[in-house]
């Protein structure tokens, strides 16, 4: 059967359609953390069976003011474990056909099909990692992601092939009975994984703890006492937030729920969080090869790496809040 012709009457036999030259995205969520990780957070790695990473986890257990014929502990300190963390590997495919070709090869095509295939393939890679950022470490080929890492033994008993029964230094500060959302609280819980210098620099949330936040603050008009203002890094990417405590509070739609529909706050210290990644497959795109026996092109993007917290004491998460 053949096509049916687009121009039906006279206007639209000789005018040329007008279509707009970009594509709107209907599908993909917001990834904030994924945008921070890898603007701030990517260490590049070469190579290595795994990654492996020195921790510190007590102080020495001798030492101190001594006077003349005094006599010095000279026993040697076993005060460091190493984390481990496994390669992952991400790949979307891309794939054409050369009538698909023929057909775009146009002034009047909406984009360059090639280029309209490679952006949503990337989009398509993002979404994927913030899927692995977030996941709790069950799936053995997937980013062992926040949900494994923040946690106290509950869901991940090991991390880093660390046990966290045995090494309690290793548990996050997770809150799983309070359900009202206050600033008190809040601080408090912050207040937990504050070290000395340490403290945390975001809080992720889902859209429905973010406006319970809110709520709150300009409820009170504390806008310029408790949170005020806004992370420029993550408002010039597009990423609304607010403040507590000058640490910004943002939404991510990969967020896990806790009590009942109720999204989880993760409190996370940033600075002990490394996105590793291998040279060669950071977003990699191979040439598209064609096949021998198909009038087709396909084409892959690739990654590789993984995401290692390194002082989990510093983070936490709240899970049962359900109301202010």
């Amino acid at each position: 059967m053949a096509t049916a012709p687009i121009g039906v009457d006279t206007v639209t036999a000789i005018a040329s359609r007008y279509i707009a030259p970009y594509i709107h995205d209907q599908v993909y969520g917001d990834n904030p953390l994924t945008f921070r990780l890898v603007k701030n957070n990517k260490k590049v790695i070469t190579g290595g069976t795994h990654i492996e990473v020195p921790l510190m986890y007590a102080r020495f257990d001798h030492g101190g003011f001594y006077s003349e014929f005094d006599l010095l502990q000279i026993a040697p300190n076993n005060t460091s474990k190493n984390a481990v963390h496994d390669w992952k590997q991400l790949a979307v495919t891309m794939a054409v056909d050369g009538l698909t070709l023929i057909k775009t090869d146009s002034p009047e095509a909406i984009a360059n099909y090639i280029q309209l295939q490679s952006d949503q393939a990337n989009m398509e890679m993002a979404e994927w990692m913030a899927t692995g950022i977030w996941s709790d470490g069950t799936a053995p080929k997937s980013i062992t992601g926040l949900v494994a890492a923040v946690d106290d033994g509950t869901i991940a008993a090991t991390y880093g092939g660390i046990n966290r029964s045995t090494n309690t230094w290793w548990r996050s500060a997770v809150d799983s009975s309070t359900t009202t959302l206050s600033v008190t609280w809040l601080n408090g819980l912050m207040g937990q994984v504050t070290k000395g210098g340490h403290s945390p620099s975001l809080i992720v949330s889902g859209r429905d703890q973010y406006n319970r936040y809110y709520g709150l603050v300009a409820a009170k008009q504390q806008f310029n006492v408790e949170a005020g203002g806004h992370d420029e890094q993550l408002g010039s990417a597009g990423f609304t937030n607010l403040l507590f405590n000058n640490v910004p509070w943002v939404v991510d739609s990969h967020v896990p729920t806790g009590s009942g529909s109720n999204t989880q706050i993760f409190i996370l210290n940033e600075r002990v969080i490394d996105l590793y990644v291998s040279p060669r497959a950071d977003f990699a795109m191979d040439p598209f090869v064609e096949p021998a026996n198909q009038d087709a092109m396909v084409s892959k993007i690739r990654w590789a790496g993984e995401l290692g917290v390194h002082n989990c004491q510093l983070q936490a998460k709240a899970t049962a809040i359900t109301g202010v």
